[in-house]
């Protein structure tokens, strides 16, 4: 008798977990919500940012991240340490947590100390507060941001840039 009990336990167990993972569907990729970021999306904005620093002779890390903080994406120019990426990467992260540039987040320092070190606190390694950080926005609604790091000052150009290149061809689409 205890034996059929759990082997009845066990079927019951992995039908729940099979059902509650979408069944044999859940192998088959997912689809993406209407407004997400796609690799496809994520190359447009890296490759809008690399050909803006290349123009400036700048050497940047670039990284797309998703709205829930996900890579989506991410690279560096020839030249560039690989770990301008993981900066690029923090930089993203902290800007689509907080809805906002990652310049004006390091603003908190002088203005808001105890919002500041709330954040660092909070995320510790995972963001970065310096500018280059940027959200990404399709029809107001936040998709995903953009990290550069490579050139104090300019990061958030580079950064704005990509995010042009990426708008003209979502544009062009239309």
């Amino acid at each position: 008798m205890q034996g059929t009990r759990r082997s009845w336990f066990t079927v019951a167990l992995t039908l729940g977990t099979t059902l509650a993972l979408g069944g044999a569907g859940f192998a088959q990729s997912p689809t993406l919500p209407p407004q997400s970021i796609t690799l496809t999306d994520a190359r447009m904005i890296m490759d809008g940012a690399i050909a803006y620093a290349k123009e400036k002779n700048l050497r940047l890390g670039v990284a797309v991240l998703d709205a829930t903080g996900e890579m989506v994406a991410g690279e560096h120019t020839d030249g560039a340490p690989g770990r301008n990426i993981m900066f690029a990467q923090g930089k993203a992260y902290a800007s689509v947590m907080y809805r906002a540039t990652t310049s004006s987040l390091a603003e908190l320092y002088k203005t808001r100390p105890d919002r500041y070190f709330g954040i660092m606190n909070m995320y510790g390694s995972k963001v970065y507060l310096v500018d280059g950080g940027v959200p990404l926005a399709v029809d107001g609604k936040l998709v995903g941001a953009v990290g550069v790091a490579g050139t104090p000052g300019q990061d958030e150009e580079c950064a704005r840039a990509g995010i042009a290149a990426w708008e003209k061809a979502r544009s062009a689409r239309k």
